[in-house]
C-alpha cells in the first residue's frame, strides 16, 4: 500500500479505536457508578434503585461489543491455531492461515448480516424496555454496530494478508492500519 494511502486511512482507523476506547471507558465508569450507588441506596438507605438492571444491561451490550470489535481490532481474540504450529514451511503456514482468516471474515459477515436483520427489526417493531420504556433499539444497535466493525478489521486484516501471501512477505502480526 502506498504511503500517502496509508496515512489518508489511518485517520478514520485511529478514529473508530477512539471511539470504541471511550465507548469502553465510559461505558465501564457508568456501570461501576451504577453498581455502587444501587449497593449504598439498597443498603445504606434501605430503598431500592428500580430498573438499574435494565440500565446496566444496556449499557454492558456498549461496552461488550465495543470490547468484542477491539479485540478483533488487535487481532486479541482468544484463538486454538494448532495446525500452524505444526507446519513448519512458511508458504503452507501462511496458506493455512488465510484459510483460517477467509473462514473468520465468512462467519464474521453472517453474523453481521444477522445483526443487522436485528437491528432492522427493532427499527420497524420498536420495542420498549419494562421500567423506563426505552427503545430497545439501544442495546440492539450496539450488537450491529460492534458486528459491523469487526467484519471491517477481519476483511481488512485478510485482505492485507492476502495481498502479503501473495508478495511472499510475511505476515499477520500486526493489528495497526
Amino acid at each position: 500500500m502506498n504511503t500517502s494511502l496509508k496515512n489518508a486511512l489511518s485517520i478514520p482507523w485511529k478514529g473508530l479505536g477512539l471511539f470504541q476506547k471511550t465507548i469502553m471507558a465510559s461505558t465501564s465508569i457508568i456501570i461501576v457508578g451504577m453498581i455502587c450507588y444501587t449497593i449504598v441506596v439498597r443498603y445504606v438507605f434501605g430503598s431500592d434503585f428500580y430498573g438499574s438492571e435494565e440500565l446496566i444491561s444496556m449499557l454492558a451490550f456498549w461496552l461488550y461489543f465495543m470490547g468484542a470489535a477491539q479485540g478483533s481490532r488487535e487481532k486479541s481474540q482468544i484463538s486454538a491455531d494448532l495446525l500452524s504450529c505444526y507446519i513448519k514451511n512458511d508458504r503452507t503456514r501462511g496458506a493455512v492461515l488465510l484459510f483460517k482468516d477467509a473462514i473468520t471474515c465468512g462467519i464474521c459477515l453472517l453474523f453481521t448480516f444477522w445483526a443487522l436483520q436485528f437491528v432492522s427489526w427493532a427499527l420497524v417493531m420498536n420495542p420498549k424496555s419494562p421500567v423506563f420504556r426505552l427503545p430497545m433499539l439501544i442495546p440492539q444497535a450496539a450488537v450491529g454496530l460492534g458486528f459491523v466493525l469487526m467484519s471491517l478489521y477481519h476483511v481488512t486484516y485478510f485482505v492485507q494478508d492476502l495481498i502479503a501471501y501473495v508478495k511472499g512477505e510475511r505476515f499477520g502480526c500486526t493489528g495497526d492500519f
